[in-house]
C-alpha cells in the first residue's frame, strides 16, 4: 500500500471523529449535525484508503480541503494547525499516483466491489451531502441578528395623557466584568452570590458563538449583574490566581466546550449545561438553576 493512503487514513481516522466531536459540541442541530457528518467522512475514507479503494483516494483529497478550510476559521491553535498541515499534506499524498493510486501487481488482482465498500462509499457520500446541507444553515444562525426586546411605549403613552413623563430606571444591563476564578470564588463568598463559570477554549466555534450573541444579550447582561461571572480558559497553562485553566478544567471534568457551571462561593458545583445557547435558553437555564438553589436572586 502507498504511502500516501497509510497516511491518508491515520490523518482522516483519527481527526475526523476528533474533529466531528468538538464541532457537535455546539448546542445548535446544524451543528452537531457537520460534526456527525465530519466523524462519518473520516471513518468511511479512512477504511477505504485501507482497502485500496480508489473512491476513497478521491473522497480523501476532498476531505482534506474540507478538513483544512475548516480549521482555517480559527487556526490560533496548535491542535488545528496540525489539523490543518496534515490535511492538506494527505490531499498532496493522495493525488500524487505514486503516493496515493493503489498499486496492484496486475488488473486482475483490481479488487472486485464488495458490500462493504458500497456500504463504505455510500456513507461517505451522505457525510458529504449532510455536512453541506447543514453549513449554510449554522452560518445563518450564527450570524442571524439578536431580536431587540420590545421598546417601552409608557413615556408616550404618559405624553398623550397629559401626565409627566417617567424616568427611565438607571441602565442595568451595561458591560460585565468577567473574573478569573479564585477572584470570583472570593467575591461571591463575600457578597453571598453564585459564581456563573464559563469554561471556553480559544478555538472553540460555539464559544465564539455564544459571545457574540448570547453574552451581548441586553436581557442576559442584566441577569449576570446578579451573579459572580467567571471566565476559564480550558487550556491555559500559565496560572491566575495561583490557578491553572487546564487544572481547573480537570477538577471539574470538562469535555464539551462552552461549559457553563453554576457554584456557590465555596467551589461547590450545583448545575452545568454544555453547548452553546440562545439569550432565551441561557436565561430559562439560569433562572431555573438559581431558583432552585433557593437563594435570593430567584426571578421576583
Amino acid at each position: 500500500m502507498p504511502f500516501g493512503s497509510i497516511f491518508g487514513a491515520i490523518v482522516f481516522g483519527v481527526f475526523g471523529p476528533v474533529l466531528g466531536s468538538r464541532l457537535a459540541g455546539g448546542q445548535p442541530v446544524p451543528m452537531k449535525v457537520m460534526g456527525a457528518c465530519l466523524a462519518l467522512l473520516g471513518l468511511t475514507v479512512a477504511a477505504g484508503l485501507l482497502m485500496k479503494r480508489s473512491w476513497a483516494r478521491w473522497l480523501g483529497v476532498l476531505a482534506g480541503a474540507v478538513f483544512a478550510a475548516l480549521v482555517l476559521v480559527s487556526p490560533d491553535d496548535v491542535f488545528h494547525l496540525t489539523v490543518m498541515l496534515a490535511s492538506i499534506a494527505a490531499s498532496a499524498l493522495l493525488v500524487v499516483p505514486a503516493t496515493g493510486r493503489p498499486r496492484l501487481a496486475s488488473p486482475a488482482q483490481a479488487p472486485r466491489p464488495s458490500p462493504v465498500s458500497r456500504v463504505f462509499l455510500g456513507a461517505a457520500l451522505v457525510s458529504l451531502v449532510g455536512f453541506a446541507s447543514a453549513a449554510p444553515i449554522a452560518l445563518m444562525k450564527a450570524t442571524a441578528p439578536t431580536a431587540l426586546p420590545p421598546p417601552d411605549t409608557r413615556q408616550s403613552e404618559a405624553v398623550a395623557a397629559g401626565h409627566p413623563a417617567p424616568q427611565p430606571a438607571p441602565p442595568a444591563s451595561g458591560p460585565v466584568t468577567w473574573h478569573d476564578f479564585a477572584e470570583g470564588l472570593k467575591q461571591a463568598k463575600s457578597d453571598r452570590k453564585l459564581v456563573v463559570a464559563d469554561f471556553y477554549a480559544t478555538w472553540c466555534g460555539p464559544c465564539k458563538m455564544m459571545e457574540k450573541r448570547t453574552f451581548k444579550d441586553p436581557r442576559v447582561l442584566k441577569r449576570l449583574h446578579d451573579v459572580v461571572p467567571v471566565r476559564v480558559d480550558a487550556e491555559e497553562t500559565a496560572p491566575r490566581g495561583g490557578l491553572k485553566g487546564e487544572d481547573l478544567a480537570l477538577r471539574y471534568a470538562i469535555e464539551v466546550y462552552p461549559t457553563i457551571v453554576v457554584m456557590d462561593g465555596t467551589g461547590h458545583e450545583l448545575a452545568r449545561n454544555t453547548g452553546a445557547m440562545s439569550p432565551d435558553q441561557f436565561l430559562e437555564w439560569i433562572d431555573s438553576v438559581i431558583e432552585r438553589a433557593g437563594t435570593s436572586l430567584a426571578r421576583s
